[in-house]
Order: structure tokens, then C-alpha cells, then sequence
């Protein structure tokens, strides 16, 4: 624990305080303990009750949500003398140790004190923390595993917005193509290009907890059709279906589309190599907040084969 101030009176009071319970165990039935850090920067003092009857040393309880008393936003202290707000406007949330904790969003560790306070391996967060309900511990600076602070703290909307957005699950794109992609085209013959209509549409994905819920949403902004050596186009729309006995094959659609300049002879297995990439945005809101995230791309990999137009040459007779 990163104390602010008053480290010698902290750690003085919290080896008073464990005297003083070891001393007078067997007639109260009082326990406690002291939890320190590897560095000696701080200490956890906390107290509780042995019902058994027997004085007896124990590690610090996991951490959990305090529990709130019925029909009221108060909660009691270890010992069950004291109550309090369960949530508290300046100070946060009131763990099951007594103490409130709230993120910690201007603190940025040193690479010694992320060493020294953080486990290796094991996902975690800093957080405030304040102990008002039991004395002598004051408050600070502390890195607490995530799996435990779950249950205290709730996430934050940029926090319930990343898992939204984890949880998007984008279609991959359906290509139409005109002439046919399983025939050969031709160089110098318009060809159409379009994505499947049904699929150009909102992706959304919700992430909650009580009381608080964030939705992200991706939204398809434009897809690139690249054929590599035989050429790239970049479409702001899905693409126009091509309607046979309705739309004129030899002229371009009119918003995606590409003209073949050179046969694909000479390309593996005689084929460009198409890779149609759809590019979306992705925006988040709920909470009163709301932003944007890095754009997502879904992919389709296919190949398409192009042949020359052969003139046939017809000598003509002398007469």
C-alpha cells in the first residue's frame, strides 16, 4: 500500500493494535491482523470476531462487497458497532474490510512501485482507499486484483463500454458479382461488385450491471475490393445488385464497381487473388457518457479469374 502521509504513526498504531488483541484474545473473543506490504510502505489492520470462542491467528479475508442492511444504503463495520453509507459520493465503495475504494484514475505507477505492489501476472487495478471506520489506518494508494474488486467497485461506462465492444460479433461479408465469379470475366468488360444487402446494417452488443447499462454499436462505413496486380476499389456504400434483363451489362454500376485492364494469366492458378474488406466504425453510449473506439474490419478472401476478349481475324478474298 502507497500511503500519502504519516507512514511512522500508521505503522506504530498498527503494531499497538495487535498487541493490544493478542493480549486480551482468550477474554473477548477479539481477533485481528496486520497485513503488510512487501516493501513495509503500509498496513491493513483489521479486526473481527471469533465465535468459536477461541483466540486465533488468521490471514486477511478475501475482499467483497460490504453487505448493505435491509431497506437502507447502510452497511456495518467489522465488528458490527459502527454503520455506514454503502457508497459513499467522495470516497467510493465500502468493501467487506471496512474500508471504501474508488479507481484510483490519476495514479500512475513508477515501474519500482508496480513491482513491489502489483502481482506478476495477475490482472489488477490501483484504487484510493480509505479506511474512516477504523482507526489508526487512514487511507491510500492500493493495487487490488481485479477478480476481487469486481465484486466492490463497479465498472465505470468506458469500462462496461471496452466489454461491449468485445462483444461484438461482426458477419463476414457476402459478395455478389456480375458477370458471374464463377466464370471467367473479361478485360476491358465492366464488372459489378456489391455485398449482400441484409448484412449492411448496425452491429450491436450490451454490457450492464445493475442499474448501468452501456451499448456499443459498429456501423459499415465503406468496403475496398482489392484484387492486388489487377487492381483496387474503394466503395462507400454496399454496392448496387445487378438486376439481370434490367440492367444494362455493358455499362458500370453506377457506385462499385471495376474494368479489368489485363488478363489474370500468369497469377497463381491463373486467378487474382480478391480480398474484400468491409471497414466499420464503432461507437459507444449509455450512463449519460458516450464515445468512439478504434474502427473494426470484417474479411472475405476469395479469387477471380479474367481473360482477354480473342478477335477473330478474317482474311479477306481477292477478287
Amino acid at each position: 500500500m502507497l500511503r500519502t502521509a504519516g507512514r511512522v504513526a500508521v505503522l506504530s498504531s498498527a503494531v499497538l493494535i495487535v498487541l493490544a488483541l493478542a493480549g486480551t484474545a482468550e477474554a473477548s473473543e477479539v481477533y485481528g491482523n496486520a497485513v503488510c506490504s512487501r516493501q513495509t510502505v503500509g498496513c491493513d489492520v483489521w479486526a473481527g470476531v471469533d465465535v468459536t470462542g477461541r483466540a486465533r491467528a488468521q490471514e486477511a479475508p478475501s475482499l467483497r462487497v460490504a453487505t448493505p442492511e435491509r431497506k437502507s444504503n447502510t452497511c456495518t463495520l467489522p465488528g458490527g458497532t459502527k454503520t455506514v453509507p454503502c457508497v459513499d459520493p467522495e470516497y467510493g465503495w465500502l468493501g467487506s474490510d471496512g474500508c471504501y475504494y474508488r479507481p484510483a484514475r490519476d495514479f500512475t505507477p513508477t515501474p519500482v512501485v508496480q513491482a513491489a505492489e502489483a502481482t506478476l501476472g495477475v490482472a489488477g487495478s490501483w484504487y484510493d482507499q480509505s479506511c474512516l471506520g477504523i482507526g489508526g489506518t487512514g487511507g491510500g494508494v492500493v493495487w487490488r486484483p481485479d477478480a476481487d474488486m469486481a465484486a466492490v467497485v463497479p465498472p465505470s461506462p468506458p469500462m462496461l463500454a471496452q466489454r461491449a465492444a468485445n462483444r461484438l460479433r461482426l458477419p463476414e461479408p457476402r459478395i455478389g458479382v456480375s458477370p458471374s465469379a464463377d466464370v471467367v470475366q473479361t478485360a476491358g468488360v465492366p464488372v459489378w461488385l456489391w455485398l449482400e444487402p441484409a448484412l449492411w446494417v448496425p452491429v450491436t452488443a450490451t454490457a450492464a450491471v445493475p442499474a448501468v447499462a452501456v451499448t456499443a454499436t459498429a456501423r459499415p462505413e465503406s468496403v475496398a475490393w482489392d484484387f492486388g496486380s489487377g487492381g483496387r476499389v474503394v466503395c462507400q456504400g454496399p454496392g448496387t445488385v445487378f438486376r439481370a434483363g434490367l440492367d444494362d451489362p455493358a455499362k458500370p454500376s453506377s457506385d462499385c464497381g471495376i474494368t479489368f485492364t489485363r488478363s489474370s494469366a500468369g497469377e497463381p492458378d491463373g486467378r487474382f487473388r480478391a480480398t474484400v474488406t468491409v471497414s466499420w466504425s464503432v461507437a459507444w453510449a449509455g450512463a449519460g457518457q458516450a464515445g468512439v473506439f478504434p474502427g473494426l474490419t470484417s474479411q472475405l478472401v476469395t479469387e477471380i479469374a479474367v481473360g482477354e476478349a480473342q478477335a477473330l481475324v478474317v482474311p479477306v478474298g481477292r477478287g
